[in-house]
Order: structure tokens, then sequence, then C-alpha cells
């Protein structure tokens, strides 16, 4: 009888402890995307040659690179606050996947027309990648005054 509910109890336990293991997924991950212009207002400040503050909409799509899928052909899309005077430049991104949402915020850390890089980081997800984690580096590339080519590579964790 011991010996049954031991063994009953070490089944447990490993089924447990594997389900928790299949969980959690984490990688590395690359992902290349399009990205239009979607709005663009801005507000001139008066106290130098060209000095304003804009706030830029993007929308697109990404396509992931590597052997494990990461928000795959999810839709792209962005929110940028900058500043030409230099207090800000960064905002936030959200990823829309079939199986849950994705939010990041990001910097950027410099550049020059038509190029400019930055840092990245994972701050939270709806459903599957509720609780994420990571971080990593983008760069940006405009292609023209309404359309960019980003490339996202860094690390994430779901648990």
């Amino acid at each position: 009888m011991f010996k049954l509910i031991a063994l009953v109890l070490a089944a447990m336990s490993v089924a447990a402890w594997t389900a928790s293991a299949l969980a959690e997924e984490s990688g590395h991950w690359k992902g290349k995307a399009v990205l239009v212009v979607t709005s663009q207002p801005s507000i001139k400040i008066a106290d130098r040659k060209d000095h304003q503050l804009m706030l830029t909409e993007f929308d697109g799509i990404v396509f992931s690179e590597g052997d494990k899928p990461f928000l795959e052909n999810a839709r792209y899309q962005v929110g940028d606050l900058n500043d030409t005077g230099g207090m800000v430049s960064g905002g936030y991104k959200t990823f829309t996947a079939g199986d849950g949402k994705v939010f990041a915020r990001y910097k950027v850390n410099g550049g020059d027309w038509p190029t400019f890089n930055g840092e990245w980081t994972f701050v939270g997800g709806t459903e599957k990648y509720k609780g994420i984690s990571g971080n990593g580096k983008f760069k940006i590339t405009w292609v023209s005054d309404t359309t960019a080519w980003d490339v996202l590579e860094g690390d994430y964790k779901i648990p």
C-alpha cells in the first residue's frame, strides 16, 4: 500500500515538473519588420530653429528568423515620441500575434539619417505572453519618409 502511494506521488511530482518545464519558453529572437507611418502630428518649439516635438504612429508586420518562431507574422505597432532638441527619443512597441500581445519599451541611442539604433525591453504581455521578460537591440533604417525597415534582436523568457 505504501509503495503504491509513493509511486502515485512520484508520478504526480514528475507530471507537475514536466508541465511547468514545458510551460516555460525562452530563447534568442531575431525579427525583421516593415513599418509605415500612419500618423505624425508635431509641435514647433520656438526656442531655436527646427526644434519640434513629434508623436509618430507606425503600423507594420514582423517576420522572425531562426529555428523557433517567436512573434512570427505578428502585427507590429510603434508609438514614438521624438524631441529634436534631444530630451526624448523613444516609445513603445506592440506586437499582436494570434496567441496574445507583447509590449516593449524602447529608446533610440544614436545614428544619423537614415539609420538609427537603440535598445528595447519587454514590459508585459497578454494571454500566452503574460509575464514575458527580455531585452535586446534594434536598428531601424528609413527607406522613404514614411517607410522603415526595423531589425530587432534579443532574448526573451515566457514563464
